[in-house]
């Protein structure tokens, strides 16, 4: 049996690439543990799914949380395969208007809590005898952009504890990868990115994302913005694949190559 075939947690499980990653588990006959802050989506994954689907409702900022949130995780179907860490958050701020609050809430969200529950997580994947963990981070922690240094900075870390993790961990049998997406087309892109002291109308908001999708867009040699699907179906190849770890898989559309 495959890890993406076993029981596999996904963070994020109810939106963009995690839900996608949910999605393509599900149909490869797997069980799944999604985490999320959508108590109403997570229970209509569990409906749709009542034997292989159980929700964890959390807030993953809330890192004095994170040790009960992995204990649920584990408890839901006795034991946990693979660990999907996708949740994340962006605040689009330029320097000179960071605030600390946007700082702390990334860093949580991106760095901490994926930190804390891979490794909570490994300590029942070593006594089982192994297991697999993807990190999703992104090209932006190779590939610098505006308005995202923190975001970006995050991603550079979670890349750093991949290949830490991957090496500590391989004597118990467990792989870790992370994948780079680039564009996606998600909620977290069509987020407006306005400056600070700009106001705008509902109308020129839904102009400016327009013009972010398109310049995003362009930005990649194949000439669109990267699917969920297309990203969760190399997230469950990594997954599975039996000799890798340590590796920063990118997928995006040849954004690098510029």
């Amino acid at each position: 049996m495959t890890v993406s075939e076993g029981r596999v947690i996904v963070t994020g499980a109810t939106r963009g690439i995690g839900r996608a990653t949910v999605d393509a588990l599900l149909s490869r006959g797997g069980s799944v543990i999604g985490i999320a802050r959508d108590v109403d989506a997570l229970g209509a994954l569990e409906a749709s799914h009542p034997d292989r689907f159980r929700g964890v409702a959390a807030h993953l900022e809330n890192i004095d949380q994170l040790p009960a949130v992995a204990r649920r995780a584990v408890e839901a179907f006795g034991s946990v395969d693979g660990l999907v860490n996708c949740a994340g958050i962006a605040r689009y701020e330029p320097v000179g208007s960071i605030r600390p609050e946007s700082v702390e809430a990334q860093v949580r969200v991106n760095l901490i809590a994926p930190l804390l529950l891979a490794q909570a997580i490994a300590g029942h994947m070593g006594e089982q005898g192994g297991g697999s963990i993807v990190n999703v981070s992104s090209t932006l922690s190779e590939r610098v952009a505006e308005l995202t240094t923190v975001y970006a900075a995050t991603k550079a870390a979670l890349n750093a504890i991949t290949k830490t993790f991957a090496l500590e961990l391989a004597p118990l049998g467990i792989r870790v990868n992370a994948v780079l997406p680039g564009g996606i087309d998600t909620d977290m892109l069509r987020t407006p990115r306005v400056l600070p002291g700009e106001s705008l109308s509902e109308a020129e908001i839904e102009e400016r994302v327009e013009s972010q999708l398109a310049a995003l867009s362009a930005l990649h040699p194949l000439g669109r913005l990267g699917e969920p699907a297309e990203i969760a179906a190399v997230i469950v190849s990594v997954l599975d694949h039996t000799w890798q770890t340590g590796s920063l898989v990118t997928i995006d559309g040849g954004l690098s190559l510029r």
